[in-house]
């Protein structure tokens, strides 16, 4: 009985302290909203005039500090706009670029193809010359035989032949210089498009320096006004601490700047005595389990 009298009051006191620790966490938060929704108003409170003017001092540096990170945000933007633009013109004339060396490769391989196709027929013209020449080898050794006719005939159709092979090696020899032509243009596109970009780089810098300048300048803007917030919390929690703690004074600035928050000052009291009767009733406990 007695072992169980003292669990029963270890585990009361844990439960206390534990509901004293989130109590207590919330106490702060609730002071800490009342300095932040009254400080404004507590310039005339003798106690806490310092406070006052300190946080009105740190506030009107936030606001010249966010006026200014505002002007760089505008100035960004617009810089950004222009950016966009001189970016969107060179890339407009990089398309047609673009555009024109695909219509100049589309033409260099259709002519590719068209030489392919040559020197497959060209190749067969050759091996049809190559078997007439031994046809005619063999007519001329051949003996007793009138084969006049066959050998003219044969003469002949070498001829043309050769006359093809030379017409179709003349066709390939335009239409390779017709390639080099091509590629030798699109190697002119390739320059151009290098060129275009060269010059969007040069144009842009300017533009882009000064937005890595100003995103930075607002950056550290940005960690003033937090030091600044920081500055300010603390000093704000001192006022709401002071308030609370003075809830009931009869000063009438007082309980003129606690008239809007009476709500808060009421959760603030009811916080306080449970905070007070958990931290008796654990104490009380703790005796027990001893």
């Amino acid at each position: 009985m007695r072992r169980l009298a003292w669990q029963f009051g270890v585990r009361t006191e844990r439960r206390c302290w534990a509901a004293v620790s989130r109590e207590r966490q919330i106490l702060s938060e609730a002071q800490d909203l009342l300095g932040r929704l009254c400080w404004r108003k507590a310039d005339k409170i003798e106690d806490l005039t310092g406070e006052f003017w300190q946080l009105k001092d740190l506030n009107d540096q936030q606001e010249k500090l966010r006026v200014q990170s505002d002007e760089m945000l505008e100035r960004i933007e617009l810089l950004k706009e222009q950016l966009e633009g001189v970016e969107d013109k060179y890339e407009d004339q990089v398309d047609v670029e673009r555009n024109r060396k695909e219509e100049v490769l589309t033409e260099a391989t259709a002519i590719t193809r068209e030489m392919d196709d040559l020197r497959e027929e060209d190749a067969f013209t050759r091996q049809k010359f190559s078997s007439l020449k031994l046809k005619l080898d063999v007519l001329k050794r051949q003996e007793g035989v009138d084969l006049s006719n066959e050998m003219t005939k044969t003469r002949a159709a070498i001829h043309q032949l050769k006359l093809d092979h030379d017409a179709m090696r003349k066709i390939l020899e335009e239409k390779e210089l017709l390639v080099q032509t091509i590629e030798a243009s699109v190697q002119g596109v390739d320059g151009m498009i290098a060129a275009l970009r060269a010059q969007m780089r040069e144009e842009s810098s300017g533009l882009v320096e000064e937005i890595g300048i100003l995103s930075k300048r607002v950056a550290e803007i940005s960690a003033k006004i937090g030091t600044l917030e920081n500055s300010k919390a603390e000093l704000s929690f001192h006022v709401g601490i002071y308030l609370s703690q003075n809830s009931d004074s009869p000063d009438p600035e007082i309980q003129k700047v606690l008239a809007a928050c009476r709500p808060i000052i009421a959760k603030i009291n009811v916080l306080r005595r449970s905070i007070q009767y958990n931290q008796r009733l654990a104490r009380r406990s703790g005796i027990k389990a001893v």
